[in-house]
């Protein structure tokens, strides 16, 4: 496939999310109390922690990984690792649903058995459907990611919604059963495809035999565990804003919040993720795990363009819908969640901002440096966790937005000015 192809199969998949991203909202909006919503939010949120912190740092891993054991002639030795990973991470889950919901005999206004468990479950789904979908970016299927990844968004959604007409409960449990089993169909969809991806060829295996590169797992480990302490960080500046707001404003506000932040802030994600699916796969086949070359470079020289167009897109937005907001809000949201329209400038300048310092970091995943990645995060988090507190325990709502504002903007910045200072290249010792 050309890349003007894996472009495209990448922006039908990502294009399709937002549409279906955007027509959900305005449903469930309209179908949710405020409340509801917000409990809901909450429940995805937790979902959003278990993919941070384990099926992001496994995605990653593949992605990074993938081309050099399939020059090995064993991606399904790799597959097989991978899958390690994952019963970890279902182990992890499961022990801290069952965790809450032994502490709901302690502490009052524990969530109910339904809620946790289909959290959890949701939770595990979304992992396994992440992972999925990395292996597939990086082997480089990209008409398949695409199609299953808009087939999810728009799964979920249809299937919360049926659910509630069905059993007539407008409720946070009725979504997530509904986002649970899409997250099943698609999750076997997934294992179907990779299953039939990665068989072993014999032919080709005889082939590669005395050729194939030396594995060496400790680089794997070395690269993968500090993006767990990273994507943790990252969850805490994405979404403990929510569970501050939670504790210092009320759950109706974390429902509003939610979904204008469902529709502002995430989407500007997606245009982020657009260009990095696009862009891994392509600069890891090319750099290896020890080459530096003027591809690489070349490479990660227009990934810095990106950022910088992705700011620009961003501050137009924003002067946009400063102006516009309560238009677009009669569209997209329920009447309930319309007070809530003049979020939209503000977390759209937000997510953009955070949307290209994804663009940026992603040159230190191609220098192997994850370690510095975790640090960055770590600092990153607990400057954000601080702003949260400060400005939710004085303002609430519009404490929690200044804070998420500022700590966006100023650590786009301080990337643009850091970044800028060392060389674009990846540089590490040979495997």
């Amino acid at each position: 496939m050309t890349f003007a192809g894996e472009a495209f199969w990448i922006g039908f998949g990502i294009i399709t999310a937002i549409l279906a991203l955007l027509a959900g909202t305005r449903l469930l909006t309209h179908l949710l109390s405020t409340d509801e919503y917000g409990r809901l939010a909450l429940a995805v949120s937790l979902a959003a922690m278990a993919v941070q912190i384990f099926g992001e740092p496994v995605g990653k891993t593949a992605v990074r990984f993938y081309s050099h054991w399939c020059a090995a002639g064993k991606p399904a030795g790799f597959v097989q690792r991978l899958g390690k990973s994952l019963s970890g991470a279902a182990v992890c889950i499961g022990l801290i649903c069952a965790a809450i919901v032994i502490s709901g005999n302690f502490i009052p206004g524990t969530p109910n058995l339904c809620f946790v468990v289909m959290t959890g479950i949701f939770a595990l789904l979304l992992v396994c459907n992440r992972v999925g979908l990395a292996l597939e970016d990086a082997a480089r299927k990209r008409k398949f990611r695409g199609i299953v990844q808009g087939i999810f968004e728009a799964m979920r959604f249809i299937f919360a919604v049926g659910l509630i007409f069905f059993l007539a409960t407008p409720e946070a449990e009725t979504v997530l059963i509904g986002f649970a089993m899409a997250g099943g169909v698609i999750v076997i969809a997934h294992g179907i495809f990779l299953y039939l991806l990665i068989k072993p060829d014999p032919v080709k295996k005889t082939n590669l035999k005395k050729t194939s590169p030396v594995i060496n797992t400790d680089h794997m480990r070395s690269f993968q565990s500090p993006l767990i302490v990273s994507n943790a960080c990252i969850w805490l500046v994405m979404m403990a804003e929510r569970w501050i707001l939670q504790y210092y404003g009320s759950t109706g506000d974390v429902g509003g919040y939610a979904a204008v932040h469902q529709l502002a802030f995430v989407p500007m994600l997606f245009v982020s993720n657009f260009l990095v699916l696009f862009f891994e796969p392509i600069l890891y086949q090319a750099t290896r795990l020890n080459t530096k070359n003027a591809e690489s470079i070349q490479a990660l020289r227009i990934n810095h363009y990106a950022a910088i167009g992705i700011l620009c897109f961003s501050f137009c937005l924003f002067i946009i819908f400063f102006f516009w907001h309560p238009i677009v809000g009669r569209y997209v949201l329920g009447a309930d969640f319309r007070a809530y329209t003049w979020l939209f400038p503000w977390l759209l300048l937000a997510g953009g901002c955070f949307a290209a310092a994804q663009q940026l970091l992603l040159k230190l995943n191609c220098e192997m440096r994850t370690d510095l990645l975790a640090v960055l995060w770590g600092v990153v988090a607990v400057i954000a966790l601080t702003a949260y507190v400060i400005g939710a325990h004085f303002l609430q709502l519009k404490g929690i937005l200044a804070a998420m504002v500022t700590v966006n903007v100023s650590l786009v910045l301080f990337l643009l000015f850091f970044l800028n200072k060392s060389s674009p290249v990846c540089d590490q010792p040979p495997v």
